[in-house]
């Protein structure tokens, strides 16, 4: 079990106590993991863990510095603290320095707890794993995965009298399915904070099937193509988007959403109509941290000039128009303007309907499962590469016609929005809430060899 909130704030309080920085902020993590991996259709371990992570930035004078221990011991505080403020001394001057903030309010997001989560271990875990291996066994197939249990606690403090707590729970699912031949693959997989949203006999189900109808795959040429793409393929490519709303590096002509000629494109409609994308963190389905940093699968930025601002729903594009774009504290203070914090969590609109609706109005398309191994190819232009995995089918007139090999990709998240031809209802993938999407001119650079 993780801290209580009074336990939080006494630690942070101790070690704020023997601050002698004119500032000094605070960052506690306590997170329980508990897990179960299978491969090759067996058990492979299972075990239990529980890490203290805690974080001291000393701050004045333009300067700052930081240490990470996992010592909560009087005298190895102390030492940490000591250790910050010589980092700190040494610092040079950061020219975008900005003095921290005082008290904040911070909402609740009790959705992130789950008491049913926090109690599970391997033997709740046990028939979610058993559906898995015999479902293997039974259908002549390699069953592989990971589930896995979490409980954490954070908070925030600082000298000003800042204090946050927050606690979560997650508990994950996923399993990979390997033909006989080693020439079909299956995944399926899902996280929630809540324990019982895993449901894991129908996920066993899909990663089979998947396995079977993807195995033989015929040869197919790489080039652009109509795309279905499931929702976890979507929620693959959006996380580079999320990475690009932010304003300053769409002020500085480095960002996709970079205005020719100086500034940012907000109020510029970018996409179809049917795009909308938000941060939703008090979402149910993908709750984040009441501040930035964690939870719903893309938060970032949760120190620096973000550290402390309380998370917000934002909405990034509504019916295609770029609404807003991430401000961080020195960026607003600079440009004159409201700290905007990116809080993950995304959300995006979709239509009616399933994938097998975007397939039946698909004259010639591929059907892809989910990307891996995504990198960054060219920043400004949202370019990213990577592969295909877990089965690729090509579509004809409106049926699947069988297994296709996978594919390198080169391709934009901006342009796949661009391109949006039909999309069904939005769902969570555990990260994000998104749908699946029909989208032309998919570019596929070259064949793969992956599975």
């Amino acid at each position: 079990m993780t801290w209580t909130a009074g336990e939080a704030k006494e630690l942070s309080g101790r070690i704020l106590a023997l601050s002698k920085a004119d500032e000094c902020e605070v960052t506690l993590t306590d997170d329980t993991s508990s897990h179960t991996r299978f491969a090759a259709n067996d058990v492979t371990t299972s075990g239990i863990s529980r890490g203290v992570t805690i974080t001291i930035a000393s701050r004045g004078g333009g300067r700052s510095g930081t240490v990470t221990t996992n010592e909560t011991e009087p005298e190895a505080l102390k030492r940490a603290v000591a250790r910050s403020e010589e980092l700190m001394a040494v610092a040079l001057v950061d020219p975008e320095f900005v003095e921290g903030l005082g008290p904040q309010q911070y909402e609740s997001i009790g959705a992130a707890w789950s008491d049913e989560t926090a109690k599970a271990g391997a033997a709740e875990r046990a028939a979610g794993v058993r559906a898995a291996l015999e479902a293997g066994r039974g259908r002549s197939l390699e069953a592989s995965g990971f589930f896995e249990t979490e409980i954490i606690g954070t908070a925030i403090a600082n000298k000003k009298g800042l204090f946050g707590f927050h606690r979560s729970t997650r508990a994950s699912w996923s399993a990979t399915m390997r033909t006989a031949d080693g020439t079909g693959s299956g995944w399926a997989g899902f996280g929630s904070p809540r324990f019982g949203d895993i449901r894991a006999q129908d996920l066993v189900a899909r990663a089979a099937s998947k396995a079977s109808s993807a195995a033989s795959p015929r040869a197919l040429e790489p080039g652009r193509y109509t795309v279905i793409l499931e929702p976890q393929a979507v929620a693959d490519l959006l996380g580079n988007l999320g990475f690009a709303l932010s304003s300053r590096t769409a002020d500085e002509g480095r960002s996709y959403f970079s205005k020719p000629g100086g500034g940012n494109r907000i109020g510029e409609a970018i996409f179809p109509e049917s795009v909308s994308l938000a941060s939703e963190p008090f979402d149910a389905r993908i709750p984040a941290r009441p501040w930035p940093g964690g939870g719903g699968g893309f938060g970032f930025g949760g120190g620096g000039n973000v550290w402390g601002l309380p998370t917000r729903r934002v909405p990034w594009i509504e019916k295609g128009v770029l609404k807003n774009l991430s401000v961080d504290r020195y960026w607003a203070k600079k440009t004159s303007r409201e700290p905007i914090p990116y809080s993950g969590s995304l959300v995006m609109a979709g239509g009616t309907g399933s994938v097998d609706d975007l397939i039946a109005s698909t004259e010639r398309g591929l059907l892809v499962t989910r990307f891996w191994y995504i990198r960054t190819v060219n920043p400004q232009a949202l370019q990213v590469t990577g592969l295909t995995r877990d089965g690729v089918w090509l579509v004809e007139n409106g049926k699947v016609a069988g297994p296709v090999n996978n594919f390198r990709f080169n391709e934009s998240p901006a342009n796949m929005l661009k391109n949006v031809e039909a999309m069904s209802a939005p769902v969570s993938t555990g990260s994000v809430v998104v749908p699946a999407i029909k989208a032309r001119d998919f570019n596929f650079s070259s064949k793969s060899d992956a599975i």
